[in-house]
């Protein structure tokens, strides 16, 4: 065969294989000069900052990869160097259509690396009650606009994760989005996020240790929560302290360790929202809420998606057994389950969720009375 031949061959196949060829253009946005040196990261090249195979030249960059879908970020060669928005706050990964033959990209700014809070989030101040294991802990409340002039108190929902939750946080390039959802929302709602414990997540976020991951102290984490925080926030903040408008959220970890709350102290949560909840990693759970949780009416939302979990269907099927438990211990509850068809176990399922759940809990009595309630004298 040719040296021609086995070119054209070689050709045919990468072009048959679903390869394709996009040039990348890259573009100042903002007041701030491109930089020399820029480099793409993502899913392509396991998320390397420095890769010399995606390293724009004079702002250019072809690649040649699988006709796909790709996500990706712009770095200057390391990840202290990562794009972000002009006010310096992280930029989300960029989805990239490789189907295209070229893609114009538009760089702002470099991660300045501090947080920046949404417009109505604000930082707990340094105090006693913030402190746990021997750290301050970062805690976030969202405050609804308004809230100094609507002479009335105000359900509260205690969020995990708060690094998560909010765009201009440092965590997850993935947010909820809460703060945005909050504001087009309207809802008369105070909401305290709690930074998570980092590498100690899994030990706070689970009341039992795991035989593979370990954990097991979620106990001790809602004891913070219930005497440290809860009451800092009832002294400084026009919240409304009674059960019936006391609530707890999360994800994942954080949906398993809010659901254990309404076990480990019924007399304090009225609800919870539970998303994509982690009930293998501490399958115990359900029977013991359903045991010991409270007879007074509860109100729950979970949610969880198909592709959810190691193996096919497992993670629902757990969601909707506990869903079972309940109903059957507990008639007067009110608990909302909702399988997501193809929703996957990320910050982006529970972003386009959000805004159901929270307006579901404003659905329900005593919440939907009170939405429509007069405000205090």
């Amino acid at each position: 065969m040719s040296a021609k031949t086995l070119w054209v061959v070689l050709f045919s196949l990468f072009a048959w294989s679903g390869f394709a060829q996009t040039t990348i253009l890259i573009h100042q946005k903002g007041e701030y000069p491109l930089p020399q040196d820029f480099y793409l990261a993502g899913s392509f090249n396991n998320w390397n900052p420095a890769d010399s195979n995606f390293r724009f030249e004079n702002g250019s960059l072809t690649l040649n990869l699988p006709d796909e879908a790709v996500e990706a970020k712009i770095t200057g060669g390391n990840w202290e160097l990562a794009e972000a928005f002009a006010d310096g706050s992280p930029r989300p990964n960029r989805v990239l259509d490789l189907s295209a033959d070229s893609l114009h990209l538009y760089w702002e700014a470099w991660e300045d690396h501090e947080e920046h809070p949404p417009r109505g989030l604000h930082l707990l101040p340094e105090s006693d009650s913030l402190f746990y294991n021997n750290a301050y802990r970062k805690i976030w409340i969202y405050l609804p606009e308004g809230y100094e002039k609507a002479r009335r108190d105000f359900p509260v929902m205690y969020f995990q994760d708060a690094q998560n939750l909010f765009r201009g946080l440092r965590g997850s390039s993935r947010k909820w989005n809460l703060a945005q959802c909050l504001d087009s929302l309207q809802l008369p709602l105070i909401v305290v996020a709690i930074n998570h414990g980092g590498e100690n997540r899994i030990r706070e976020l689970s009341a039992f240790e795991n035989e593979e991951y370990g954990g097991g102290d979620g106990y001790e984490y809602l004891d913070f929560i219930v005497n440290q925080v809860k009451p800092y926030i009832d002294a400084h903040y026009p919240v409304k302290t009674e059960r019936e408008y006391t609530y707890i959220g999360g994800s994942s970890l954080g949906g398993l360790i809010s659901l254990t709350a309404l076990e480990a102290w019924p007399e304090v949560f009225g609800g919870a929202l539970v998303f994509s909840p982690a009930y293998w990693f501490n399958p115990e759970v359900p029977e013991l809420v359903a045991e010991h949780g409270s007879q007074e009416p509860t109100l729950i939302y979970q949610m969880i998606g198909t592709k959810e979990g190691n193996k096919s269907g497992e993670a629902v099927q757990r969601t909707l057994k506990c869903r079972a438990i309940l109903d059957n211990m507990h008639p007067n509850w009110q608990i909302h389950t909702k399988v997501v068809a193809d929703g996957e176990h990320n910050e982006d399922l529970w972003r386009e969720q959000l805004p159901k759940a929270l307006v579901w809990f404003f659905e329900q009595a005593p919440l939907k009375k009170y939405r429509h309630a007069g405000k205090r004298p």
